[in-house]
């Protein structure tokens, strides 16, 4: 298995009057969906694609609930769902208030498992 990559020109956004140069990207190859997976993982179990979807779904729904209460997800050597915030700064401690957050992120911190398979990825040009 490879991740397969195309090249494309980009310009330099800090100086747009820079030689455009040349990138890496990974390509795209379409997307999968929850019923895709689910019939992909019940071929592996012993599970019925309509019962992987229903944990699947259940899964996306324990997952927000527990982000929303203020936990971060571990979710074994997959790796970790936690929020992070973007706000703007406050003189004091006072005037540092709920109005001040700007967005609220999910990130997903991926576990040494999945680090360890991407880090050992192969490369195909297409």
């Amino acid at each position: 298995m490879a991740i397969v990559y195309t090249k494309i020109q980009r310009i330099n956004p800090q100086n747009p009057e820079a030689d455009k140069k040349w990138f890496i990207t990974p390509k795209r190859l379409a997307l999968k969906t929850v019923k895709e997976v689910a019939e992909c993982v019940s071929k592996n179990t012993t599970l019925s694609r309509g019962e992987v979807a229903l944990v699947i779904d259940e899964l996306q729904d324990t997952i927000k609930n527990y982000l929303l209460d203020g936990y971060t997800v571990q979710m074994g050597d997959w790796g970790s769902f936690l929020l992070t915030l973007n706000c703007e700064g406050a003189e004091t401690e006072l005037d540092c208030t709920s109005d001040k957050i700007q967005s609220v992120n999910i990130r997903f911190r991926p576990g040494s498992e999945l680090r360890q398979a991407v880090n050992q990825a192969k490369f195909a040009e297409r």
